[in-house]
């Protein structure tokens, strides 16, 4: 895409709180705004301070890229509307490429857009990234063009294969949320022990980093017998000791001990 042709938005939603906002080389590319209205459009355009307000869906057509962003409950509402009130042809979107942000569902996934000839794909922002790094999968032209785009806000994006946008999602979640209780149990279990707060949570963040450099860096042998070891002597001996003063305590500590000891 030539910085002349232009990127068409359609969005809905406050898209002043997404990434979109906050990267003003990509902003410079911005021509039509399509939202609800033409004076929501206006307003859009004059927050973001780039774009104009489009109030038809077939002034997005000479743009190259149309980027979409929307809650996931309107998508599939704003896709159907864009498929049958641009230029009815056999393809009437084949010159466009066209990009889900923020959404959950891939670009394999059954579409209004489905035989418009649109190239589409899907971009995300990893969270916690400070908007630095995104990923991107679909059609391989529009990922390319993405790249180039996000290049210039010296953002970078990481090019998921072709229907595992579900694992990227579980290797988000397994790396934050699901640690939670695990960074929980451990909180607490120093805190029984006599540690103040901060003391605990600077305990519990140094280990977390040294884990996880340690597997960064060996896999699966950052997992030794004697680590084994330690968490079979613990499952045996400590257990009880711990049931005693937190059974709910005890509880979480043994599941983590046997999922390890089932994983490595």
């Amino acid at each position: 895409m030539q910085p002349e042709e232009g990127m068409g938005l359609v969005c809905a939603g406050g898209v002043n709180q997404s990434f979109l906002a906050r990267m003003p080389a990509l902003l410079q590319h911005l021509g039509p705004i399509k939202t609800e209205s033409f004076r929501v459009s206006r307003q859009t355009a004059n927050s973001l301070r780039a774009g104009y307000a489009a109030s038809h869906y077939s002034t997005l057509e000479p743009c190259p890229l149309i980027l979409v962003s929307a809650p996931e409950a309107k998508m599939d509402r704003i896709l159907r509307e864009m498929a049958a009130r641009t230029p009815i042809r056999k393809a009437p979107l084949s010159k466009n490429m066209v990009v889900l942000c923020g959404c959950v569902r891939d670009s394999l996934a059954p579409s209004p857009l489905d035989g418009t000839g649109a190239r589409v794909a899907s971009l995300n922002v990893i969270p916690d990234s400070r908007e630095q790094i995104f990923v991107a999968e679909g059609h391989s032209d529009t990922v390319r063009c993405l790249r180039t785009l996000f290049a210039e806000s010296r953002r970078k994006i990481i090019g998921l294969k072709p229907g595992t946008k579900p694992l990227f999602f579980a290797g988000i979640h397994a790396g934050a949320p699901l640690l939670l209780p695990w960074i929980s149990l451990g909180m607490a279990s120093l805190r029984a022990a006599g540690f103040s707060r901060s003391e605990a949570a600077f305990v519990g963040e140094f280990l977390g980093i040294r884990a996880l450099r340690k597997y960064a860096k060996g896999g699966a042998k950052s997992w030794s017998r004697r680590t084994e070891a330690g968490l079979r002597r613990a499952l045996d001996n400590d257990i009880p000791a711990i049931r005693s003063r937190d059974p709910r305590l005890a509880e979480l500590y043994e599941q983590g001990i046997r999922l390890a000891l089932a994983q490595f």
